[in-house]
């Protein structure tokens, strides 16, 4: 009977890896010498990390296999991962039974000493890791002895010995509590020795020849980061050529990162660093660039912001909500800046909110960079490297600035309404398009009142059009816009409310029709692969307000609502119209004397602006006004009237 009893037992597990799964279970009062049945579980990391090995070595995970740790329980160790499944029967890494999710921690009451990763995956293939919490804290050093400023929740590693990884999810997961022994950064330096702490890291060794080395196709949602020191989900490629041309060379490949709560982190929510195709979206950054550097104990990185991106192609960051980032370097909102060596990075619907850097960021190199569609509120109080919108050549220490090309941002909110906010703008580019802005300060914010500098490279366009300034913005900035709307309230439902839903325009907002429709940047890889949902050019505003700025002339703003989709420029009174109506100035080219020529009755204010924004002449006058030109340097000259009642017409001229 017993020889008919192990028979059953044998053709039940038979059956069940013919069906394609096996469930083993890991339990705190189980065994490692049980049969890793539910009624009978094993125990140890060690146990498990033995039967996700690889077959040669006694591995027995098969595809479509489950390894469950029990709930409200705790394993440490280090759980060590090379089986992979297939696309149809992914390997499933889960829980059972009922309560708070299972503990793996790396850290805590372990002789050798705490583990460099809590999980190790290398190799691997078609593999869902879900309903976890993992934990590193490392305090004891124990026998390991090196990397000692090093922690990491769960570490996805690819090199030369494996094949191209594909098929990862992490799903519902808490990742916490994630510390280097040796975090504290005691002179204040800031070094990247000390950005060492991640939730999940992704890491690949660069291509050799023909044979790609790399993570791809991976998924990464409804998880949260909490409390780890430095970024929660950091993926890199590393490169054979510093900036590669051929774009699916040495990077990842096809990320989606949704639905995540980013909260309380010493860096980053999320960092690509060589990656082609990947979609960012629906996640919360609260509080990231977390620590005190002025503290001898403190273990936070100290900067951070939503996702910043590196020497990447195709990424989209969207729907994501940023609060509360700090750092000394970086740390823009709209949900992160683009680094340099990128591609088509689209940065839209997103909110941000008291962010130190400021609200754009774009970095060397770089091309069809995209911002639109987003709110930012107080972002910008640093004096370092604090601005609205910052566009720079920087490609690394002691490199030559190389100006990015092809940068869009408009249709974005921007409001500032407390004193200690004053960013500036900074712009060294190629041809860059600042179009149908709201830019609102008040309670004492600026922009640009300590510094505007604009340098476009000569044979470029520089083109800032149908924006609306109110409060106290640089005149060096906003006369650089010829169609602009001047100290002209945008009349928003809510500026104190902290979500998108405060910064929609009420009724007779006089941004409405306002805006310019121009030709949109494309998304090239829209309707393919991991952007199948996606088009060319964007179809609605962050509202879901329908939007077509390529044929029909758009709000000013973040907000399409009330637009009465008009498709032609003569059907809305343009500042072109008002130009030419309302004021003369001939001749024009001129090499002498500049005629300005006013059919108002009313005293006005003149004004001329270098190209760069600099006032470089200013008068009050009715009617005519005749203005000498010789003391003034060959260029072009901007010509600015404003009346009593703040309406604003411009003109260029050339001096020869």
């Amino acid at each position: 009977m017993k020889g008919l009893y192990y028979l059953i037992i044998f053709l039940g597990l038979s059956l069940s890896t013919a069906l394609g799964q096996t469930n083993y279970y890991f339990s705190s009062d189980g065994d490692d010498n049980n049969q890793g049945s539910i009624d009978s579980p094993w125990k140890t990391l060690a146990k498990a990390s033995a039967i996700a090995e690889t077959e040669s070595k006694g591995g027995i995970l098969q595809p479509g296999d489950q390894m469950l740790f029990r709930k409200g329980d705790t394993f440490e160790g280090q759980l060590n991962i090379f089986a992979s499944g297939s696309e149809s029967k992914p390997i499933v890494i889960g829980s059972y039974g009922e309560g708070e999710l299972p503990i793996i921690s790396g850290s805590g009451n372990i002789p050798e000493g705490d583990f460099i990763e809590a999980v190790r995956i290398t190799n691997v293939s078609y593999l869902i890791i879900e309903n976890l919490w993992v934990k590193n804290d490392r305090k004891h050093k124990g026998n390991i002895t090196w990397s000692t400023n090093n922690s990491i929740g769960i570490k996805v590693m690819a090199n030369k010995w494996g094949n191209l990884c594909k098929g990862l999810t992490f799903r519902g997961l808490k990742i916490t509590d994630v510390f280097g022994i040796d975090m504290i950064d005691w002179e204040g330096k800031f070094t990247l020795d000390y950005y060492t702490a991640h939730g999940i890291f992704i890491d690949s060794e660069p291509d050799q020849g023909d044979k790609q080395i790399g993570v791809d196709d991976v998924l990464i949602e409804n998880c949260y980061f909490h409390n780890i020191g430095a970024r929660g989900i950091n993926v890199r490629h590393l490169t054979n050529i510093r900036n590669n041309p051929i774009d699916e060379e040495d990077r990842n490949r096809n990320y989606i990162i949704r639905n995540n709560t980013f909260e309380k982190l010493g860096g980053d929510g999320i960092v690509f660093a060589s990656m082609y195709n990947a979609i960012v979206e629906k996640n919360d950054f609260i509080d990231l660039g977390w620590g005190d550097h002025t503290s001898s104990t403190d273990r936070y990185y100290g900067r951070g912001e939503g996702c910043w991106i590196w020497n990447a192609r195709n990424i989209v960051v969207q729907y994501n909500r940023q609060y509360h980032s700090r750092g000394f370097g970086d740390t823009y909102g709209a949900g992160g800046h683009v680094d340099f060596f990128c591609k088509n990075s689209v940065f839209q619907y997103n909110y941000s909110e008291d962010t130190e850097g400021g609200f754009c960021e774009i970095l060397g190199d770089n091309d069809n960079s995209i911002f639109r569609y987003n709110v930012s509120k107080n972002d910008g109080f640093r004096d370092h490297h604090g601005f609205t919108l910052w566009v720079s050549g920087f490609v690394g220490a002691d490199e030559e600035p190389v100006r990015s090309t092809n940068n869009y941002i408009y249709n974005n909110t921007i409001i500032l309404d407390k004193p200690e906010y004053k960013p500036n703008i900074s712009i060294y580019a190629k041809d860059t398009y600042v179009y149908n802005n709201i830019f609102k300060t008040s309670n004492g914010a600026t922009i640009g009142a300590k510094e505007v500098m604009i340098d476009i490279e000569e044979g470029s366009e520089l083109v800032i059009s149908n924006n609306l300034f109110t409060g106290d913005i640089s005149r060096r900035f906003t006369v650089l816009d010829d169609n602009a709307i001047i100290q002209k309230d945008p009349m928003l439902q809510n500026e104190s409310d902290d979500d998108i839903l405060g910064y929609q325009i009420q009724e007779n907002s006089p941004v409405i029709d306002q805006g310019k429709k121009f030709p949109e940047p494309i998304f090239p890889m829209a309707g393919q692969g991991i952007f199948k949902n996606f088009t060319l050019k964007t179809t609605h505003d962050i509202y879901g307000n329908e939007i077509d700025v390529t044929n029909l002339i758009p709000n000013i703003g973040a907000d399409n609502n009330f637009n009465s989709k008009k498709s032609s420029d003569d059907d809305v009174t343009s500042t072109d119209d008002i130009k030419s109506s309302s004021f003369k100035i001939y001749p024009n080219p001129v090499t002498d004397k500049l005629t300005i020529q006013s059919i108002s009755d009313a005293p006005q204010v003149l004004s001329m602006y270098s190209i760069l924004g600099e006032e470089v002449f200013k008068t009050h006058f009715k009617n005519v006004y005749e203005l000498p030109i010789h003391q003034y340097q060959k260029g072009t000259y901007i010509i600015k009237l404003m009346d009593n009642n703040g309406s604003v017409k411009t003109e260029k001229v050339m001096i020869q």
